[in-house]
């Protein structure tokens, strides 16, 4: 096989000198030479092509326009000079030339072996930074492996202690407290001994899904081993970290898993302790969490105990009495509100109105629901928050020629009768137009029991939407028995269709499915101009999400 040749751009104004070295180089079979002057030497940089830059430098401002060269080269720069030039050579050569030939002793073999050269040792600059980047990959991937457990990627008892070092020092500068909760799972040795351990293996993994999705991102989770897991909550009081293990407890037990052909639901015990400044060892840390573990399963599981109090949350039930009775009051809700665009000209058409809860630990709705579903209010106050919504859009803000939406479980809607549901829109929804959203991921089963109630909606002028199709199973099923006025596209669907081509098509395919159902689509998630464009190549109409703002 024969090498390519090298291409070399000659830079030189004198047509005499720029001549004798063309003819030198093209008389050759390893090198192709093409010359211009200075002022044509950076737009022919700009094309590419190039393996070597051989540079005349100016009598005026040498050092200048090498500079200039450099800045926009990617390969190596050889720099001519006259004996009157050497010192503002060797300078060039300082800010990055490869070398510099003196033309009074330049000769054919002195030449070709500075190109040789300067070729050459560009390549193994090269590969030896694409090895060295290999190389610090590897080993970020090594250590990262080192400190992350294969199965759930959480932390490993490794990186657990790596954790607890930093944030034990943080604490300590900082003066602020730092709480551990260990999480243990109630009878796991039952799911792996009648599944199988494959079966408990996707079972932990959804226990660690459900954990991310809890906690904060600055919060360390680890996995100890079997279904043991170590929460680290920085900068966080005693009260708070109960509060929070609530909401871990909640977070586990909340709904079922549905595998193929069996439904497990799995609680989970927890121990909470404030680590003491003085503490240093992981094992002490652990060993106390288990006392309070171990006091859990005592008093019946599925519950949370304190490792520094030793009392179960019984005793400190006063914080969930006290929240429980301001949820029957209704007076701890307020309202926020995320527009809706119309894609094509970003104009605001609608806005979907989301309730808040008291602020702390249960102000967002997924923990505000999961505590309101435990001390069964799930109903009362997913009521007071569509009240608190409907009253919010009210707001001079809002242009009343746009469409509210508004969210209710599905539970909600079989046990309020529709007229009733209907008192609390003002002017009984007639001054305004509203779209009662209904998540898919709240459906129970087969979705027909919910026809009646939707079409009992529809006749009092309220549209339905169903909200994230797509998260759940029976997606299909939900929307031909339903007949929404609308549909709301999950934002796992949505966010990432700009750098994941998979994901992309999948979606394509679902809005060909609504649209195929004669409903309006509606877009969650859009994060950034790219899905934007995409989702608007697609023929979806309407749209929400960061991008335009958070909920305010």
């Amino acid at each position: 096989m024969v090498d390519k040749k090298k291409n070399v751009l000659l830079i030189e104004d004198d047509p005499k000198i720029a001549k004798e070295l063309q003819k030198v180089l093209n008389s050759g079979a390893d090198f192709a030479m093409e010359c211009v002057d200075q002022r044509a030497g950076l737009k022919r940089i700009e094309k590419g092509g190039l393996d070597l830059i051989l540079m005349d430098l100016p009598v005026k401002d040498g050092l200048d326009a090498f500079l200039k060269v450099k800045a926009e080269a990617r390969v190596p720069v050889l720099v001519l000079s006259g004996d009157d030039q050497e010192k503002t050579a060797v300078e060039a050569v300082k800010h990055g030339a490869s070398d510099y030939i003196l033309k009074s002793g330049i000769d054919d073999r002195m030449l070709y072996q500075s190109i040789r050269h300067a070729i050459a040792l560009k390549k193994t600059q090269e590969e030896l930074q694409d090895v060295s980047a290999r190389l610090e990959s590897a080993t970020l991937r090594l250590e990262a492996m080192a400190n992350i457990d294969g199965l759930t990627e959480l932390l490993n008892r490794k990186g657990l202690e790596a954790a607890l070092q930093n944030e034990f020092s943080r604490a300590q500068r900082g003066g602020w407290q730092l709480v551990a909760v260990l999480v243990d799972c109630d009878d796991f040795d039952r799911v792996n001994q009648t599944l199988g351990h494959a079966v408990g293996d996707v079972v932990l993994k959804e226990i660690s899904t459900r954990l991310r999705e809890t906690l904060r991102p600055t919060d360390h989770i680890a996995r100890l081993g079997g279904d043991e897991f170590l929460v680290l909550l920085p900068d966080t009081r005693f009260a708070e970290g109960m509060l929070v293990a609530e909401k871990v407890r909640l977070a586990v037990a909340e709904n079922p898993l549905r595998l193929a052909s069996e439904t497990i639901r799995v609680t989970a015990s927890l121990g909470v302790m404030a680590l003491p400044y003085e503490f240093c060892s992981i094992e002490e840390m652990i060993s106390l969490a288990r006392l309070a573990v171990r006091e859990s399963k005592m008093l019946g599981k599925n519950r949370v105990s304190s490792g520094e109090k030793h009392k179960s949350l019984g005793a400190d039930r006063e914080v969930l009495t006290e929240l429980t009775e301001r949820l029957r009051r209704g007076d701890c809700f307020r309202a926020v509100s995320m527009p809706i665009y119309r894609l094509a000209n970003e104009e605001i058409v609608g806005h979907e109105i989301l309730s808040r809860g008291p602020a702390g630990a249960f102000e967002m709705p997924d923990d505000l629901f999961r505590v309101s579903v435990e001390y069964n209010l799930l109903t009362i106050v997913d009521l007071r928050c569509l009240k608190t919504c409907l009253i919010h859009t009210n707001d001079p803000k809002f242009d009343r020629k746009a469409r509210f939406h508004v969210n209710l479980f599905p539970s909600t809607i079989i046990d309020t009768p529709i007229e009733r549901l209907m008192t609390l829109f003002p002017d009984n929804g007639k001054t305004a137009s509203y779209c009662v959203e209904i998540s898919e991921q709240q459906f129970i089963g087969d979705p027909v029991y919910l026809r009646g109630h939707v079409q009992a909606l529809k006749d009092q002028g309220v549209k339905v939407a169903i909200d994230d199709v797509g998260f759940g199973r029976s997606s299909l099923e939900s929307l031909i028995i339903l007949e929404p006025d609308i549909v709301k596209i999950d934002r796992k669907y949505v966010s990432g269709i700009s750098e994941d081509q998979v994901k992309a098509r999948n979606l394509e395919r679902l809005v060909r499915v609504v649209n195929a159902l004669g409903s309006e689509l509606v877009a969650e998630g859009i994060e950034n101009k790219d899905e934007l464009a995409i989702l608007v190549e697609m023929g979806v109409v309407y749209g929400q999400g960061w991008y335009w703002g958070k909920p305010a």
